[in-house]
């Protein structure tokens, strides 16, 4: 059985094949297995893949939009429920 990689070192060996343009040169520099490594690459891009198909193909600024927006409405709910929980707490007191 092979040597167990951490996600850092995956996620380095990774960044160095993309910038030196080759596979073959990280995995020789990293001494790791070819083979190894475009697994690696491959796991990563159904990864992404897969995360573009969850966020419906919206970029990145619609996101950060949307979430702003949930996070106002979420503010909406607690400053309700607060209000709400006063008022049934005075009704409650005789």
């Amino acid at each position: 059985m092979g040597r167990r990689y951490t996600e850092e070192e995956r996620r380095e060996t990774l960044k160095m094949a993309e910038e030196i343009g080759g596979a073959g040169a990280a995995a020789r520099r990293f001494r790791i297995q070819e083979d190894t490594l475009y697994g690696w690459r491959g796991r990563k891009k159904q990864q992404q893949a897969a995360l573009e198909q969850d966020i419906g193909g919206r970029s990145e600024a619609d996101l950060l939009a949307e979430n702003e927006q949930l996070r106002m409405q979420l503010k909406q709910a607690q400053q309700d429920v607060e209000i709400l929980q006063a008022f049934f707490a005075k009704r409650r007191k005789p």
